[in-house]
Formats: C-alpha cells, structure tokens, sequence
C-alpha cells in the first residue's frame, strides 16, 4: 500500500441540498442473523450529471454499445478469498444486464491499478468502479475518465470526488456489532481486562471506520480492554510479521483487531507460534470484518478467531455491476449502502448461507 495518507471524506448518508435522503431496499440473497433486522440496502437521491455515453438519448436512459458496454471492477486485492464471489456476483449481474466485465490483475500493486484504469480508459469503457489503492493517485484518472464520457464509480469507500456513483458498506454499524460482541466475550472470558492489539489500514475510510468504531463499541462494553499496539496491516503476509512483534513487545495480548478477514490467520500463525498453552489459547479473541469462507470456517472450529463482520460478498458484486450500469444507462440506483451481520460460533444459519454462497 502506499504510505501517503489521502484526505478522507465521511460516507453521506443523506442527500445534498435538494437531494432525497437514503432510503432502504430489500437485500437480495442474504440470510440475516436473527436480530440483525435492518439488512438494506439504502439508496441515495439524485440522478448525477451526465457524462456522456454513447447513444446518449436526452432525458431518457441511454443505450450504449461497442466498448461502452463494458465495465472495469478495478478491486485490485485479488489474491483475497473475498475477491472471487465478489467477481462471481459481478458477472451474473454483467451477463443479467448485458455488459461485459474487465476483472482487474493488479494484485494489491498501485502501478498495476492504475495501469488497468488508464487501459479502460483509453479502451473507452463505460464505466469504471474501483477501490483505490491510494485515493490522491486515483483522482486525475476520474478526470481523465470523465473527459472520454466514462463514468467512474467509488467501492468501499466515498472518498473519490467527483464520482458518478458507489457502492459502500455501513461500516460503522459492523464496527459495532463486531465490538461488542469482542467486549461482551472479554467480559464473559477474561473478566473484563483485555491487552488489544489492532491491525489496520488508516489510509482508507473503510478501514479507519472499522477500526475506530470496533474500539469504541468494544471499550464502551468492556472498559478495561486497553489497546497497547497498532501496525498497519491487511494481508496475512502482513500481519503475521507485525503480530510477532507485537507479541514480542507486548506477550499478553488477548485480542487481535484485524482490518480484513484476510489478515486474521497472519494474526493466528503468529500466535501459534509462541507455543501457547491450553489455557492461553482459550483465551485468546481474533476478529476480523468482510465474512470470508476460511475465516468463517475457523470461528466454526472454535479456535481463537472467534468473529467477523461479514458481508454479502455475491450480492455486493452484483450491486456492483447494477450501480454502475445505472449510472452509464441513466437509471437508479447509482448510490448502494451495505449493512453488516455478525458471524460468530453461534450463528450456525448464517454462517451455512454465507460459505453457500461463497462456494457458489
């Protein structure tokens, strides 16, 4: 990741001047846990500027063709496990609509991302919605791309100027869920005294939100949980060398926050490998966000992962392709907010959704 910090913006949560608020639509696909009522999705006002596609018709939709009929999805993590029923959801949505999909390659490189986004661009896509590597570097490709008539959309964050449309996630709503479910269980488990440790990824709005909101909910459940470290950090490969040393410089730690699901079993074999006892292991709390297969398995096996905040990974990919076709095509909804469930040894049902799903 680049280490230059972005400036961030908060995710609106109502419309402008003039503009209706977010209101909720019912979630295809997804098996909500008992009591997560609130599943929506919620979709923002009003139609944006448009900017130009082909066969551009006035005021009505228009109908484009050649290139225009494509998309680029540049979510550049595509090493992690979310990454293939997020494509998966996306080409049933392509194929529904009648669009092409272009898959990104980047593998978590920014010259990558922002290589495939210049390709599309001068491809002459229709539209384009990304999840930035770093959001400074990202910004002149939406002017360029709005200057060829392509629409540009934001995931996971609303952080992107001047974009057309996004899909967003409500991530402080699963920040909650997930910290108190963790302060819950350091009360239940150790008495209401926690060493936490926190792997993040602060230059995103996203991971800011999740970390920061997790705390809160956490130290406002149980108050004696202390974070005495902090590393950046996503992917296992990542993870598994900072958790060591946070472990080396703080031994007792018993809670690990991880930005992702994807850096959970970096967290995990770094535990492991401090030979811990029955005892310590049992003690043990890791959690993480996104819902992802392996780690949803592990929460099930009863070992230290005890939690995630999941999402609805197909789902999410086909409100992907909608928004952005919406957006090329002149329709609604452009703007897409999804909620979190909590999946936690107990959540048997959901869980077995959710692996489904994620298993096709």
């Amino acid at each position: 990741m680049d280490s230059n910090q972005p400036q961030q913006r908060q995710p609106a949560r109502s419309g402008g001047p003039g503009e209706p608020p977010f209101r909720p639509l019912s979630r295809r696909t997804f098996l909500g846990r008992a009591g997560a009522a609130g599943a929506a999705l919620a979709v923002a006002g009003p139609i944006l500027a448009a900017c130009g596609t082909t066969n551009s018709s006035g005021g009505g939709s228009s109908k484009p063709s050649g290139n225009r009929k494509k998309i680029g999805f540049s979510q550049p993590d595509t090493s992690a496990s979310i990454w293939a029923p997020l494509m998966a959801g996306a080409k049933l949505e392509c194929k529904a609509r009648g669009y092409e999909l272009l898959e990104s390659h980047a593998n978590s490189q920014l010259d990558a991302q922002l290589s495939e986004i210049q390709t599309w661009i001068a491809e002459g896509v229709g539209a384009i919605i990304a999840l930035p590597l770093d959001n400074n570097a990202i910004v002149p490709l939406i002017h360029q791309a709005h200057k060829a008539g392509i629409k540009f959309l934001d995931y996971s964050d609303n952080a992107l100027p001047g974009v057309d449309g996004w899909v967003i996630f409500d991530n402080l709503q699963g920040a909650k869920l997930v910290g108190d479910y963790a302060g819950q269980w350091v009360n239940k488990n150790l008495g209401g005294n926690a060493q936490v440790g926190l792997l993040t990824h602060q230059i995103q709005l996203t991971g800011k939100q999740r970390i920061d909101g997790c705390v809160s909910a956490l130290q406002s459940v149980a108050p004696g949980a202390k974070v005495v470290a902090q590393h950046e950090g996503v992917l296992s490969p990542d993870t598994f060398p900072a958790f060591q040393s946070m472990l080396q410089a703080h031994p007792g730690i018993d809670v690990a926050i991880c930005i992702a699901d994807e850096g959970c079993d970096g967290v995990l074999r770094a535990f492991e490998a401090t030979h811990p006892s029955a005892q310590r292991t049992k003690d043990m709390f890791i959690c993480g966000f996104d819902g992802s297969g392996p780690t949803i398995k592990a929460i099930e096996s009863g070992g230290p992962i005890r939690a995630t905040g999941a999402l609805d990974a197909i789902a999410i990919g086909r409100a992907s392709i909608e928004a952005s076709v919406n957006c090329i095509e002149g329709k609604q909804p452009k703007k897409i907010n999804f909620p979190y469930v909590l999946s936690d040894i107990s959540t048997t049902a959901a869980n077995a959704k959710l692996l489904q799903d994620l298993n096709g």
